[in-house]
């Protein structure tokens, strides 16, 4: 049994008692920066409409001499409530075949989103999961 949606409901619980704005979906859409040029994680995403009010999300991590394009996943929206058409919080998941990375993605009302990513590893190469916090703006 893998602890990977244990950590990713608890941190989906934290962040959702965290203060935070009420956003359409659309407020995902765009480009944004981590605010730390010097991470070794996601450098970038890119959320996109698909026309039908869900979203994609396409992740880039830090690789040399360019960033490395994850690909791109679906993502899931939350507001506070059943009836809450405000989803200021987004998760998706990111299968690579050697690992597992869930992204929980909150909104905030600066124009800034917290990116919390957890990572699993699958491969049995004895690596350690992990997990990181970054912060972004569009």
């Amino acid at each position: 049994m893998t602890n990977l949606p244990r950590i990713a409901l608890t941190a989906l619980a934290a962040l959702t008692l965290a203060s935070s704005a009420h956003a359409a979906t659309s407020d995902f859409v765009g480009t944004w920066t981590n605010t730390n040029a010097a991470t070794r994680g996601i450098t970038r995403l890119i959320f996109t409409p698909n026309g039908d009010g869900t979203l994609n999300v396409q992740v880039f991590g830090k690789c040399s001499p360019t960033d490395c394009d994850w690909g791109k996943a679906g993502v899931l929206t939350y507001g506070t409530s059943v009836s809450d058409s405000n989803h200021w919080l987004g998760s998706a998941v990111y299968n690579k075949g050697f690992s597992n990375t869930m992204l929980v993605m909150n909104l905030f009302p600066n124009k800034t989103m917290s990116v919390q990513s957890m990572t699993q590893f699958v491969d049995k190469s004895g690596r350690q999961n992990y997990a990181n916090r970054e912060v972004f703006r569009r």
